[in-house]
């Protein structure tokens, strides 16, 4: 649940495409390439010799999505496997690259509000330098989870009146919470990465980091830094 760009460089001449596939598994595991690997174009970048391909890959943990962001209460796991591996095709000829792995990790990222007013906060992150940006829905600690997930759209359409209801509820809850209010989220990516990463905290739940309602925290103008362990 969460984006990783990969790049492949052209060693040699009458390469016409490369496909990059991967799977995740849990540790200690083998892949099953054919149920559980997705695969992506790798798209030649322009101005480049060697030719520099990339792509980003949709990362999915191999277990729930509770376990993967963890609310409180959750069992929640710490790491899994990400398997890949290139498929080139050369003058007509297609061969494959070794299989390699890499270990996927997580850490927990927890901020206070700073104005004590506000009611959401969403994280930004990039494992790439911001070739890829990924976001997460922070949790408000001492809310319970069940009151801050909302129905996915289009397959659960609330009503009016749900909306109204459950959007009361939410603010009678934080009316009771201490302050300043204390965010958290989990972040994933693989071991030893380096992450640079920010987080926007909104007054009126919006969901635009660009309008108006909500600020950035940032590490004195700049990307907080955190690396995987």
């Amino acid at each position: 649940m969460f984006l990783l760009s990969k790049e492949w460089q052209d060693q040699e001449d009458g390469i016409e495409m490369v496909i990059l596939h991967w799977a995740s598994t849990l540790i200690g595991r083998k892949p099953r390439w054919k149920r559980g690997s997705q695969a992506a174009m790798m798209i030649p970048q322009p101005s480049t010799a060697p030719v520099l391909r990339r792509c980003s890959m949709w990362i999915t943990p191999p277990f729930s999505r509770k376990q993967a962001w963890g609310g409180e209460g959750e069992n929640q796991r710490e790491g899994f496997l990400l398997y890949s591996f290139f498929e080139c095709v050369q003058r007509g000829r297609t061969w494959s690259t070794e299989v390699s792995n890499q270990e996927i990790r997580a850490v927990t990222i927890s901020h206070a509000d700073p104005s004590s007013a506000c009611s959401s906060a969403f994280l930004y992150y990039s494992l790439d330098e911001f070739k890829t940006v990924n976001r997460v829905p922070m949790l408000l600690e001492g809310l319970p989870a069940y009151d801050q997930s909302f129905p996915v759209l289009p397959d659960s359409m609330p009503s009016k009146k749900d909306v109204i209801v459950r959007t009361q509820r939410y603010d009678e809850l934080i009316a009771r919470l201490p302050t300043p209010h204390t965010f958290h989220a989990r972040l994933w990516g693989p071991k030893g990465n380096r992450v640079l990463y920010a987080v926007y905290f909104s007054r009126q739940g919006a969901y635009n980091p660009f309008s108006d309602g909500g600020f950035w925290l940032l590490n004195d103008g700049r990307p907080w830094e955190i690396q995987l362990s």
